[in-house]
């Protein structure tokens, strides 16, 4: 007698159907998750806020503005998903263990999710106030500035990590992928906490910045010895370049 398995139905090696790609369910995963993301913001804003903006004056004629509570509510979700995808490569840069591998996995997907709520938060962040006043304010430049620096970081880490995944984690990369990781965990700590100081709140961070040389609420300007770092970064990063591709 011949015994057919469960998933054969008369034709024995019968697979079960695999014509969905896990790439594509992922995407669809991401995508349905942004979009609940992108919904929990906006409702979250829209509990807090009874108008849907504010009216504000500019050289004398009336100008339309977003409540500020949009952006502010939802700056907490890229910044949450991006720390949250450095706390990951960390551990994954320190450790091999099978905890370690299991979280590298969910790197990409936070960078990736923390990129598009960021393009979505930066976007209100420019409806708060006109151009032309934000900008005669040398914190709010150095908050835009900041804030496109690091939407444009992560944007890059994002591309990076869904490319490269597992072969940012093989020898000496490593070093590289956490040193990459740490400068993107950096800028998202100041352009917080310039928001902040823009907002009437500033926090020690922001205090702390003027110990480098750099005064938040004046005009941005590079200390000297930032400049002296940007050199030896450039021709370290040639160089790496140059012999990872010999080794290739």
């Amino acid at each position: 007698m011949t015994h057919l398995n469960a998933n054969q139905s008369g034709t024995p090696g019968t697979p079960k159907d695999t014509s969905m790609k896990p790439a594509l369910l992922r995407f669809r995963r991401i995508t349905v998750a942004a979009t609940l993301l992108g919904l929990l913001g906006t409702g979250a804003a829209l509990a807090h806020g009874v108008d849907a903006g504010v009216q504000v004056e500019v050289v004398g004629e009336p100008s339309w503005s977003l409540s500020p509570v949009y952006h502010i509510l939802m700056a907490h979700f890229p910044v949450a998903l991006w720390m949250a995808a450095y706390l990951f490569i960390l551990i994954r840069c320190l450790s091999d263990s099978e905890f370690a591998v299991r979280l590298q996995k969910a790197v990409w997907p936070l960078a990736a999710l923390g990129t598009l709520a960021g393009f979505v938060t930066y976007g209100l962040g420019l409806t708060i106030y006109p151009w032309s006043a934000i900008t005669e304010s040398p914190l709010g430049r150095n908050h835009i500035m900041l804030a496109t620096w690091t939407l444009s970081y992560w944007t890059v880490m994002s591309v990076l990590g869904y490319r490269f995944r597992r072969h940012l984690y093989v020898g000496g990369q490593r070093w590289i992928t956490l040193a990459l990781a740490t400068i993107g965990a950096i800028v998202i700590t100041i352009t917080g906490t310039l928001g902040g100081s823009l907002g009437g709140t500033p926090s020690l961070v922001t205090e702390s910045l003027s110990w480098i040389g750099w005064n938040v609420y004046m005009t941005f300007y590079l200390p000297t010895w930032m400049l002296v770092v940007y050199g030896v970064g450039t021709v370290v990063l040639i160089a790496i370049g140059i012999v990872g591709r010999r080794r290739a």
